[in-house]
């Protein structure tokens, strides 16, 4: 077990810009700080890039991950993307590309999207938001930037810093964990149709888990005939589904007691006629 570490989690969509390549685009998102007075502070690293071949119309990015245009060494979340449909989503450690934790203060994540051949920072979509590494989180929610009467170049942007996050993906189940590299993707079908396994969680955040969850409501075509329901509610209970007991419902009117009946009087009249 290891103490809880901090985490940075942000996500967001871009925007068409309507260059060359659209609807194709690259993206990149990087740190800088922490703040000193008014000077964002330096590049402390690359969080996300989703650009290969093209990531040189990245041209604000490649100022500042790339000076006098050396070899980049931070990892790359991903090649052109083909739309901007897809939420992005990334984490961060908190540490720098020395791998070491940054110190607290004030920080600020830029975004860059590119969907032509730039050659200037202004031809592209930029962006640029600040969030505070303390003890206390730091959690917010932006609709749309810039905001309205203005057209959106980022929409449903989400920053979330937790302070005490754990560090998820260190093959060790820390505080708050229900796994570590072990995690289920998916979970056994359950037997009972009125207690499903559903998976809770995900791998990403180091949470994910196989839960039963016992169906409570009356809902036609399920499988489940829940407790407390008649063929009049659910038409599951007409045909003698099982309930969350395990035990057959019937429709919940008596039928299956009077076809018991039934039989037992058939028997009887069979064995009088034999004699």
């Amino acid at each position: 077990m290891v103490a809880a570490a901090p985490k940075l989690t942000v996500s967001f969509k871009s925007t068409q810009l309507g260059a060359g390549w659209a609807p194709l685009n690259v993206v990149a998102v990087w740190i800088e700080g922490p703040t000193v007075g008014v000077n964002p502070g330096p590049f402390v690293k690359t969080i996300g890039r989703w650009a290969d071949v093209r990531k040189p119309a990245l041209v604000a990015w490649r100022a500042k991950a790339e000076p006098g245009l050396t070899v980049d060494i931070d990892a790359v979340s991903g090649a052109t993307r083909q739309d901007h449909f897809t939420t992005l989503t990334i984490d961060w450690d908190m540490k720098d590309k020395l791998g070491m934790l940054v110190p607290d203060g004030l920080y600020t994540i830029r975004m860059e999207m590119a969907d032509g051949n730039s050659t200037a920072a202004g031809q592209n979509h930029q962006a640029t938001f600040t969030f505070t590494k303390s003890l206390q989180p730091d959690i917010q929610m932006i609709p749309a930037d810039p905001p309205a009467p203005a057209l959106p170049k980022w929409v449903d942007v989400s920053i979330n810093f937790n302070p005490v996050a754990g560090e998820c993906n260190n093959a060790m189940v820390d505080t708050g964990e229900t796994c570590d590299g072990n995690c289920p993707a998916d979970c056994p079908v359950a037997e009972n149709a009125c207690a499903p396994i559903v998976l809770t969680g995900s791998a990403a955040t180091c949470n994910a888990a196989c839960v039963v969850q016992a169906v409570t409501t009356c809902i036609n075509g399920d499988g489940c005939c829940a407790p407390g329901c008649g063929v009049n509610q659910d038409d599951d209970c007409a045909s003698g589904e099982l309930s969350q007991t395990g035990c057959a419902t019937g429709s919940g009117n008596g039928t299956g007691a009077l076809l018991a009946f039934a039989l037992v009087g058939l028997v009887a009249l069979f064995s009088r006629r034999r004699r």
